[in-house]
């Protein structure tokens, strides 16, 4: 794949447009549902399930940080010590 982003987005037109995996190129075929090859999809997949997890392990251990500190855990700003909610008021009302 080049490297220009407009380059890649012509490439991958072209090969989405012939039939063909636009991550790849080989050929798809024309029953599958599918628009990547099985390998791509495979691929695609595993890095997803990897990346993920290291992602939720980031984003529990702040969680449990700001907790802690007595911060809200989705933006970190400080709570005050007698505040009886775990998240802020402004959270709170972004959640409703």
């Amino acid at each position: 794949m080049p490297a220009e982003p407009s380059e890649r987005r012509k490439v991958y037109k072209e090969r989405k447009k012939s039939g063909c995996c636009p991550r790849c190129g080989t050929k798809v075929s024309k029953r599958s549902k599918f628009i990547y090859c099985e390998d791509c999809r495979l691929f695609f997949r595993d890095y997803t399930s990897e990346n993920a997890k290291s992602v939720n392990k980031k984003r529990r251990k702040i969680y449990k940080e700001r907790k802690d500190n007595n911060q809200c855990p989705r933006c970190g700003v400080k709570l005050g010590k007698r505040y009886p909610k775990t998240l802020c008021e402004s959270c709170l009302g972004k959640n409703k």
